[in-house]
């Protein structure tokens, strides 16, 4: 069975939460938070659905620079954005993000996380990969996640994520490019608040 990109980036950012401290290594991150959003998914009982989701988002947005995601995947148009229009991608990208995965992270609460324990790093050690594999449900083979991440001021926070080689800046690179060669960047925000705009797609 075929699984869309966006639910395999549900049970990515499944494993990444809590707030960020400086001292932790991006294994740590990765090993010790993943149960902070657990802890918020097992409350969900149908009837709760906002407060839960708003729990989550205040958990996962402080570990992902959107910023850094938003000019990667937005790439060579990025240089010519206002910084008006950069700051309404940033926005826009990062609901469109955190909205999908919400809609089908629920499925994937009980799922369990392989951590490496090797960290791969790069740039003078300032970028990282953690490497994990996420036990799927039964059926499914298990799924391998990298998660990049950046040595930033405020510690290390997560700009990429790789599923099964598939690199999420670079997934959504070709569909912005595609939406500015279109429209151009105006054309790629109105597209994104149009996307944003909709009702939580559930399945």
């Amino acid at each position: 069975m075929q699984v869309k990109w966006w639910q395999f980036f549900s049970a990515a950012l499944l494993v990444l939460s809590a707030h960020v401290y400086a001292q932790e290594t991006p294994v740590s991150i990765v090993s010790a938070t993943s149960e902070a959003v657990r802890a918020e998914l097992v409350k969900e009982n149908g009837s709760n659905t906002d407060a839960v989701r708003a729990e989550v988002e205040k958990l996962v947005h402080p570990r992902f620079d959107f910023a850094r995601m938003t000019a990667l995947a937005v790439g060579k148009y990025w240089r010519t954005a206002t910084p008006e229009q950069k700051a309404a991608l940033s926005e826009e990208f990062r609901t469109l993000l955190t909205r999908t995965y919400y809609t089908t992270m629920l499925r994937y609460r009980n799922v369990k996380v392989n951590i490496s324990p090797d960290t791969i790093l790069e740039n003078d050690g300032k970028q990282a990969t953690v490497k994990t594999t996420v036990d799927m449900s039964a059926g499914q083979q298990p799924v391998k996640i990298d998660y990049v991440l950046y040595n930033t001021d405020i510690g290390w926070l997560v700009f990429n994520v790789v599923v099964e080689g598939a690199s999420l800046v670079t997934v959504y690179r070709n569909q912005f490019a595609d939406e500015v060669n279109k429209g151009g960047i105006a054309g790629l925000i109105q597209s994104l608040h149009n996307k944003n705009a909709q009702p939580a797609q559930q399945s």
